[in-house]
């Protein structure tokens, strides 16, 4: 089981624990506020108050054996640096701080951060994606302009096999995998409904309607996609 400590229960940090422990993880939640810690107690592994620029209080509570410390301190980016630094001082094996803006992520990867996150920005990276092409469903940024989303098959691609679409060709597009609906049996007998997904799609695979594509590109390219 992968083992988290979250520092700094702010509405990213809270959010943040909350889904790692729902998934499974062992999450070990820190803010100086006891009202936040209090109010998280029941849904991590263990929340704890105390001041994460303390490096001998990180240590008691076991904080350098976990797996991966994510530092979402958003209000004051001094205590920010500082604990990045006390964790990598503690030899955590990946630490990955919260950034308000390109300064201060500059800052906290040269001072040793395994990773950066700026929750604004790739809020606002994520909305205008779905706002310049709503038909996608999701969108996963996996270099600059480049991404993996997933869409509804379009209406004109139906009964079409992925070699007559030729959306390399046509469409400078490739899928990567395809979800699709698979009748299952319940214990009472009746049919319903799941989701599968097709890792390796072939040149002979032909879409329907129902299909939900994965596919990879160009930002500028999937969103020219038919609808």
């Amino acid at each position: 089981m992968d083992r988290f400590a979250v520092i700094g229960l702010g509405r990213f940090g809270s959010r943040l624990a909350v889904n790692l422990a729902a998934a499974g993880a062992e999450v070990i939640a820190i803010d100086r506020s006891r009202q936040i810690v209090e109010e998280l107690r029941d849904r991590v592994t263990l929340a704890i108050a105390l001041d994460a620029t303390d490096e001998q209080a990180l240590k008691i509570q076991g904080i350098d054996q976990v797996d991966c410390a994510i530092v979402g301190i958003g209000n004051d980016f001094e205590a920010n640096a500082l604990t990045t630094v006390l964790l990598k001082t503690l030899q955590v094996k990946r630490v990955v701080s919260r950034a308000g803006n390109e300064m201060q992520s500059q800052i906290l990867t040269r001072i040793g951060a395994d990773g950066v996150i700026r929750p604004e920005d790739e809020s606002a990276d994520r909305w205008s994606h779905r706002l310049l092409a709503p038909f996608l469903i999701d969108h996963v940024e996996l270099g600059e302009g480049f991404a993996l989303v997933q869409t509804a098959a379009p209406e004109e691609w139906s009964g079409k096999t992925l070699q007559q679409l030729d959306l390399r060709k046509n469409h400078k597009v490739t899928i990567v995998a395809i979800k699709r609906r698979v009748a299952s049996s319940t214990s009472s007998g009746a049919d319903s409904y799941e989701q599968r997904v097709i890792e390796a799609p072939l040149p002979t695979s032909r879409l329907t309607t129902d299909d939900i594509l994965v596919i990879a590109g160009f930002d500028k390219d999937l969103e020219r996609l038919p609808r």
